[in-house]
């Protein structure tokens, strides 16, 4: 079993922050680290004097590099080191085509640079930002077979997916002399002896690569100081100030990356506080409730947006105007002089359209035809040929319809201008413009928008939802007084005036909203029907202080399947066992199942009932050079833990001490019971 990362950076680059290389360090990495081999991969460019260097300080296999932006993700692209100057040179005409972060090459030109492309080993980033498009992996499927991951749980996915790429870890170091702790992020592959091939050949079959050197794919290195531990369930045990927290704080630190995230749910944050814990769960109920309105009432939203600028009084002003200017006009028909008798001085304009909805199509058109992700399913339906003949035409009827839209606009003017000039030379009345179709839409408009509302107003619930036994439940229904209106917002505005006409119809109420001073329009949408947001119980009444907790805690583990590793000290603070039992080990040991769960604890309810798969135990002990942490690790079911240093501990011991404060009290606490059952 070898020991590698094959993603070290080396030289500062335009697409890499600033910092010196050390070689010191890296004598110092692959000597803490006991590396069997490494690669330099360098951003776009290769620095053939440095490598020379590299190869002559280092005892151990070093692979040529680079790492090149493809097509929007980064490739490793790794060479046997028996044609440097060949490779040098290829590497150059990489960066002569990257000079900067925000350029990239793409498939084509990768395999014009380098021609013979199967001789190396392309390692994409997989699992791990920038990930690597379908439409770049499907055309280097042949030249690929692993993937670059950010953490042991992605790692552990990929090995499950029979799908997926062989899993991969690597530090992705800058090294610099600041660099002091080695993160645990390498590859342990089964091969005898290193070289290009070799390794090529490991990174085919999933079951040669892994995360640890003697457990494999079931445990992963979580500190720098050797410390292993399961992919699964593990519990760390000790004495009060022994190191737990230390332990934890540690694993936190060392694993948290830009692209691994560790959710930590640290002791005492869950507590019941009185007021200050009502109040917060309060602020999160709000939070969230806006977030519900804002979701729920999104289309709603575009239509008061579009009927908030119709304005039927100023409509019917116009209506009036209209009809008064024609009955007028007509009236004076025997009387009209020769100005007023040309047929211009009535004529109406042209009506015109915008052409929004063809342009719409034409984007969507040539979304379709530029779309390489799903170019397949597209193609199933629709040929290229169809899709790029229906964007010809479409954007030959825009430019004809443009053209004649023109036209009707340039008459239009014209017709104005004459217009214009006839009335000045006339006594005559004009007959005033209207658009008699709009004012009617508008009208119909202003109707339908009435029907929505009055329908919004129905009391219903749209969202009832079981969290481990709490109910999230989400209603609407309507405002009962002004004062829940200005509750929306948390603003001291007044919606006195506007609540009157809230029964009236949705047109007149949304006129009233206008006229508030300080409200947004933005805001309009939210204040035609009330939206309510609980967290209840399972008996359907809304949480108790305690109960606040229980849920903000399974919450807050439940959240971290959005995470690589979860961490928790000590859950049991102020849960009664029964909640522990029924509902957070089962949690807990289902998030097990797919990620890395680490738990502090001294409650035989989680520590022993929850059956973790690994247990980790720490101790205190004053040395020379002051409080030295020691930690033992071991299974269940063993016999001894054992520390790093080959030293062992008894497991029954400790996890009566640590659970049972001892065995004196364990055997007391059972003979009682047992004399309460008897």
């Amino acid at each position: 079993m070898k020991k590698i990362d094959l993603h070290l950076h080396t030289v500062s680059t335009p697409s890499d922050r600033n910092f010196s290389f050390s070689i010191e360090r890296l004598k110092w990495y692959v000597e803490e680290g006991n590396l069997d081999a490494i690669a330099i991969t360098n951003h776009n460019m290769f620095d053939l004097n440095q490598f020379y260097e590299i190869q002559e300080k280092l005892s151990i296999k070093v692979f040529p590099g680079i790492e090149i932006d493809v097509e929007g993700t980064h490739i490793l692209l790794i060479a046997e080191d028996d044609q440097l100057l060949d490779f040098s040179e290829k590497c150059q005409l990489v960066k002569e085509q990257i000079p900067d972060r925000n350029t990239s090459i793409n498939v084509e030109k990768l395999k014009e640079i380098f021609p013979r492309i199967s001789d190396y080993l392309l390692i994409p980033h997989y699992k791990k930002s920038p990930e690597i498009h379908t439409d770049t992996l499907s055309k280097l499927q042949h030249l690929i077979s692993a993937g670059e991951v950010s953490s042991a749980r992605k790692f552990i996915y990929c090995i499950k997916d029979p799908d997926a790429l062989v899993p991969v870890c690597f530090s992705d170091l800058r090294i610099e002399e600041r660099l002091h702790k080695i993160p645990a992020r390498q590859t342990y592959i089964n091969v005898g002896e290193i070289s290009l091939k070799s390794v090529k050949r490991a990174l085919t079959d999933k079951q040669k690569v892994h995360l640890s050197k003697e457990e494999g794919h079931k445990f992963f290195n979580a500190l720098n100081n050797g410390l292993k531990l399961s992919t699964g369930l593990n519990v760390i045990l000790g004495e009060r100030s022994s190191g737990k927290s230390h332990t934890l704080n540690s694993i936190e630190e060392e694993n948290t990356t830009d692209d691994i995230r560790v959710k930590y749910v640290r002791q005492f944050s869950l507590l019941q506080k009185d007021l200050d814990d009502e109040k917060d769960f309060s602020n999160r109920l709000t939070t969230s409730q806006s977030q519900i309105t804002q979701n729920y009432l999104k289309e709603f939203q575009e239509v008061v947006d579009k009927i908030k600028d119709i304005d039927l009084d100023n409509s019917s002003r116009t209506l009036d105007n209209f009809v008064n200017s024609l009955l007028k006009h007509a009236s004076e028909a025997d009387k009209l002089d020769s100005f007023a008798k040309v047929k211009l001085f009535t004529e109406s304009k042209f009506q015109t359209n915008n052409l929004l909805s063809l342009q719409e199509l034409i984007k969507a058109s040539i979304t379709l035809a530029d779309n390489s992700e799903y170019q397949h399913i597209i193609n199933k339906h629709i040929s290229s040929d169809s899709l790029n003949h229906l964007t010809v035409d479409l954007i030959e009827k825009y430019n004809k319809t443009k053209e004649s839209e023109l036209q009707k606009a340039y008459v239009n003017d014209i017709v104005d201008n004459i217009k214009s000039e006839l009335q000045m030379r006339t006594a005559a009345s004009p007959v005033t413009e209207i658009n008699l179709y709009e004012h009617v839409l508008d009208i119909e408009k202003v109707n339908k928008f009435n029907d929505v509302v009055e329908n919004l107003k129905i009391s219903k619930e749209f969202i009832r939802q079981d969290i481990q036994g709490f109910l999230k439940v989400a209603k609407r229904g309507t405002f009962n007084f002004a004062r829940e209106l200005g509750a929306v917002l948390n603003k001291q505005i007044s919606f006195a005036n506007a609540f009157k006409s809230y029964d009236i119809n949705g047109y007149e109420y949304l006129s009233e909203l206008k006229k508030i001073s300080g409200l947004s329009e933005t805001d309009y949408y939210k204040h035609f029907a009330k939206i309510s947001y609980d967290i209840l119980n399972s008996s359907g009444y809304t949480v108790s202080g305690g109960e606040r907790s229980e849920y903000r805690l399974l919450q807050e583990i439940s959240d971290a399947s959005q995470y690589d590793l979860l961490l928790i000290d000590e859950p049991e603070s102020s849960f009664d066992n029964v909640f522990l039992y029924n509902k957070v080990n089962k949690l807990i040991k289902e998030m097990s199942k797919f990620m890395p769960v680490i738990i502090v604890t001294h409650n035989s309810t989680v520590g022993a009932s929850i059956k973790p798969d690994y247990l980790i135990y720490t101790s205190k002990k004053n040395g020379p050079s002051g409080v030295q942490y020691e930690i033992y690790t071991g299974y269940p079911n063993d016999k001894y833990l054992v520390n790093l240093d080959g030293h062992k501990t008894h497991n029954h011991k400790v996890l009566l001490d640590c659970l049972e404060a001892g065995k004196t009290p364990y055997l007391t606490r059972r003979d009682e019971y047992e004399m309460l059952a008897d």
